[in-house]
C-alpha cells in the first residue's frame, strides 16, 4: 500500500508541474499533463481537439505512471523510514518547477507563464 500510495502522489505531482511537448497542426508549446486534459475536456465537441489532446493524455499518462512508478520504489529503497519526508521533498520541488515561467503555448510567438498562471488564465481554450 505505501508504494502505490506514493507512486499516485508523484504522479499527480508530475502530472501538474512537468512541462510536456504539446503539438497540434500549427499549435505547439509546452504544457503540463493537467493543461493537456482542460484543452480535451473544453472541446469534447471538436473531434480533432479531443483525438489529439487524448493521444497526448494517453502516451504521456502512461510514461508518467511509469516514471512515478520508478521514483517511487527509488523513493522507499533510499529513503527507508523517512518515505513520507522523502515524498513531500519530491512534491515540493515539483511544485518549484510550476513557479517557473517555462510554460505555454501558442500559433507564433509563445507568452511563456508559470504554471499556476497556465492554469488560472484562459489560455488554454
Amino acid at each position: 500500500m505505501q508504494h502505490s500510495g506514493i507512486r499516485w502522489l508523484v504522479f499527480v505531482g508530475l502530472a501538474a508541474f512537468v512541462p510536456l511537448f504539446y503539438y497540434l497542426a500549427v499549435v505547439g508549446g509546452l504544457l503540463p499533463y493537467g493543461g493537456i486534459l482542460l484543452i480535451g475536456l473544453r472541446h469534447l465537441t471538436d473531434s480533432s481537439f479531443l483525438l489529439f489532446s487524448f493521444v497526448h493524455l494517453t502516451v504521456y499518462g502512461v510514461l508518467l505512471y511509469w516514471l512515478a512508478g520508478l521514483i517511487a520504489r527509488a523513493l522507499i529503497k533510499l529513503a527507508g523510514n523517512y518515505v513520507w519526508a522523502a515524498t513531500a521533498v519530491v512534491l515540493v520541488l515539483l511544485a518549484g518547477v510550476g513557479t517557473m515561467p517555462i510554460f505555454g503555448i501558442a500559433h507564433g510567438r509563445i507568452q511563456w507563464t508559470s504554471a499556476y498562471e497556465l492554469y488560472i488564465s484562459d489560455r488554454l481554450r
